[in-house]
């Protein structure tokens, strides 16, 4: 019986099996040098994509929001990813849901729209 549950608990414990908070190292990995995409979390109706410039802790960034064209800069403090734009700035932390898929939270709240990697970095 102690073998079965032993190997009921390796297997659940198995790295990707279940999304995780990134940490500043996965973000750094992850966003700088990738295309992501997603609604908008401040409007839920409006489409942006971003273009994020390689960084190891900071960098630019330029996108579409609907038609509107912009630029915006990023940077990763401790494990949580920031942005600034011309009227404001934000900091999310981003759990991995899967190959794909990111899920800003702020503070605890998580948002109702994800993230979706386009392009990866390096790609």
């Amino acid at each position: 019986m102690l073998k079965e549950t032993t190997f009921a608990l390796m297997v659940c414990a198995v790295p990707g099996h279940a999304a995780e908070m990134m940490s500043a190292e996965d973000l750094r990995q992850t966003i700088p040098g990738a295309t992501l995409s997603g609604i908008s979390n401040e409007d839920y109706t409006t489409r942006w994509v971003q273009t994020y410039d390689p960084g190891e802790t900071s960098g630019t960034g330029e996108g579409t929001f609907g038609e509107r064209v912009y630029t915006s800069s990023w940077s990763i403090r401790q494990d949580l990813w920031c942005e600034s734009w011309s009227n404001r700035s934000e900091c999310w932390r981003i759990e991995r849901v899967d190959e794909t898929t990111l899920q800003p939270y702020v503070g605890q709240q998580k948002l109702p729209n994800v993230w979706t990697i386009v392009e990866p970095a390096g790609g």
